[in-house]
C-alpha cells in the first residue's frame, strides 16, 4: 500500500471528531502522514517522502501549496491529488439540539470515497482495490 502525506485541516474545531479521510486510507491499508497545516504539508513532504500528498479543493492555499511542491526539488516528484471536500453546513444550534445528523460519531466533513479510490488508481494502478464496490 501506499505512504499517503494527508492535510487534513481543521481538526480542532466543532467537535473535534478526527478525521474520516484518515480513518478510511488506514483502513485500506495505506501509512497516513497527517498534517495540520500548510507549513506541515512541505515540511513533512520533504522528510517522509510519501508516495503522494491529499489535499482538499476547499483549502485555501490549495494552488499555493502545489506550485511550492513542485518548485522544491525534494518534493517536486510527488504527486499531489486533490480530494472534493463535501462540508455539511452546521449551525451552532444544531449542535445544541442534538440532532441525528449530528452526533458524536459524524463529522461535518464529507468526501465521496468512490472518487477517493478513483484518485488512489490513478496514481497506483499497481495497487489492490480495498475501497468501496464500483
Amino acid at each position: 500500500m501506499a505512504k499517503l502525506l494527508v492535510a487534513d485541516y481543521g481538526r480542532e474545531d466543532l467537535l473535534a471528531l478526527g478525521s474520516p479521510l484518515v480513518d478510511t486510507l488506514r483502513a485500506w491499508g495505506h501509512e497516513v502522514v497527517e498534517a495540520e497545516q500548510s507549513l506541515d504539508v512541505l515540511q513533512h513532504a520533504s522528510r517522509a517522502q510519501p508516495d503522494a500528498i491529499l489535499l482538499y479543493d476547499t483549502l485555501p492555499e490549495v494552488e499555493a501549496l502545489r506550485t511550492m511542491l513542485h518548485q522544491d526539488t525534494a518534493t517536486q516528484g510527488i504527486p499531489v491529488l486533490i480530494l472534493h471536500e463535501h462540508v455539511q453546513q452546521m449551525r451552532f444550534t444544531d449542535m445544541i439540539v442534538v440532532d441525528p445528523r449530528y452526533r458524536l460519531g459524524k463529522s461535518p466533513r464529507q468526501f465521496d470515497s468512490h472518487e477517493l479510490q478513483r484518485l488512489l488508481e490513478a496514481a497506483f494502478p499497481a495497487i489492490q482495490r480495498h475501497g468501496p464496490e464500483k
